[in-house]
This record gives C-alpha cells, sequence and structure tokens, in this order.
C-alpha cells in the first residue's frame, strides 16, 4: 500500500509542477507546443534542470533551494505547492473523494497560483470552470438544492460588491462553480471556512506588525480552495459542530 501512496501522492506533485511550469510559460509568452515541450531551466540562468532535480519536492532538497550554476534562490512556492497537492491527492484517495473533484482541484490550484502572483484569475479559465462545473452538476447531480443556496449567496455578493468592492468577480464565479457540485452543509463549511482562515492570515500580519493592512490586497483563493478541500473530507462533521455551536 505505500507504494500505491506514494504513486497518489507524486502524481499530485508531479501535476502540480506541471502547472507551475505551464503558467510560467504562458506569462512569458511561449507559444503552443513549446508551452508543453520546452524543457525546464533556471529562471535566471537558463541551465536546463536534470531528470533528478525535476524530481517534484525532492528535486528542491537536492538543490538546497538554490539553483547549480549561479546559486539563485528557487521560489519556496514551487516545492510548497507541489507538497501541498500532492497531500490532496493523497487525502481524496484515502477518503475515497469522487474522481470529478480531483480535477476541480485542479482548477483550484491555477486559480491560487494566478491569484498569489497577480492578485486576480484569468476570466477565460473562470468560464471553462464554470462550464465544468455545470456539466457535472446535470450528467452527475442534478439536484436542484444544490443550487439554492450558492445562487443566493452569489446574488449577495454581488450586491455587496455594487456598494462596495469586497470579492473579485472571479472568486464569486468559482465559489457558484464549487458550490453547485455539493451539499449546502459543505458550501457553508466552505464559504465561511474560507472567510475564517483569511481573518486568521489578517491577524498573523498583524501580529507580524505589517503596517497599513486595510490596503493589503489579500489574495482569497488560496484561502476558499484550503476550505473546499477541508469541506470535502469534513464538511458535515464541521457542519455539525456549528449547529452544536449556535445551539441548534
Amino acid at each position: 500500500m505505500l507504494i500505491i501512496y506514494l504513486c497518489v501522492f507524486f502524481l499530485g506533485a508531479s501535476l502540480a509542477s506541471f502547472l507551475n511550469a505551464s503558467i510560467y510559460r504562458i506569462e512569458k509568452k511561449y507559444k503552443y507546443p513549446t508551452i508543453i515541450t520546452s524543457k525546464s531551466h533556471c529562471e535566471y540562468c537558463k541551465k536546463e534542470l536534470s531528470w533528478l532535480e525535476l524530481i517534484p519536492v525532492i528535486g528542491f532538497f537536492l538543490l538546497k533551494g538554490k539553483c547549480k550554476k549561479c546559486k539563485e534562490k528557487i521560489n519556496i512556492y514551487y516545492p510548497l505547492s507541489e507538497l501541498v497537492l500532492g497531500l490532496i491527492f493523497l487525502l481524496f484517495f484515502l477518503n475515497s473523494i469522487t474522481w470529478y473533484f480531483w480535477i476541480i482541484v485542479l482548477f483550484l490550484f491555477v486559480f491560487t497560483t494566478y491569484d498569489i502572483k497577480y492578485k486576480a484569475i484569468p476570466k477565460d479559465i473562470v468560464h471553462i470552470f464554470l462550464l465544468l462545473s455545470s456539466l457535472l452538476f446535470y450528467l452527475y447531480i442534478l439536484n436542484p438544492t444544490n443550487l439554492y443556496l450558492p445562487i443566493a449567496i452569489t446574488l449577495f455578493l454581488i450586491l455587496v460588491n455594487i456598494i462596495k468592492k469586497s470579492f473579485g468577480v472571479g472568486d464569486i464565479l468559482v465559489l457558484l462553480g464549487l458550490g453547485i457540485l455539493i451539499p449546502y452543509q459543505q458550501y457553508i463549511v466552505t464559504f465561511w471556512g474560507g472567510i475564517i482562515i483569511a481573518l486568521l492570515y489578517a491577524l498573523y500580519l498583524l501580529f507580524k506588525g505589517v503596517k497599513n493592512i486595510r490596503k493589503i490586497k489579500v489574495p482569497m483563493m488560496p484561502f476558499f480552495s484550503l476550505s473546499f478541500v477541508i469541506s470535502l473530507i469534513y464538511g458535515n462533521q464541521l457542519f455539525d459542530i456549528l449547529l452544536k455551536f449556535l445551539g441548534i
């Protein structure tokens, strides 16, 4: 079983590595098919990486976090994101999470990467994600009760944004796409869990002494993505805890 677990982990980590490289090449205006076929290299000195250096997570430690040639530090986001997606895949496998949520998580990974780097997510990919979510809803769920709360929250957030911009439109649409795929209990955990994690992050910034925190644009996709993963695995238990806390 250990070999199976390692294979599942490295599948997630390898996909994270592939998506990170693809996003980098897209932003650097690579043309198809070089986006896929181009060999990975150091961002600074352009040294090509060996197969050993390209092993997800492990390659970072083999290189001691630096390019072997120019000694520039490797962005810590890369091995961390590989580790996180690898662990998510392993958790999904251990908890027998439905296959299409594995694909949804890959979209969330892309959204998270863009949101962290650019404080925005590409609208074209958001539209594809919404189309995919709608198709999955029609093929596998088709439960009208899954629609009510996500649509209500979406309309509420749009209204809030009209009064005072608080959420990105992309964030709102992604939440809608996630909401129609899961029961309302898990959606509540996803939505409020993301808000709570973001608040905890804000408190962490305050503790570190970051000034003008109100002017800092906090990327929300990492928090909603993490909360969504938690809700898929522990959503029902957390919802029951919430009801007990509220005395319901």
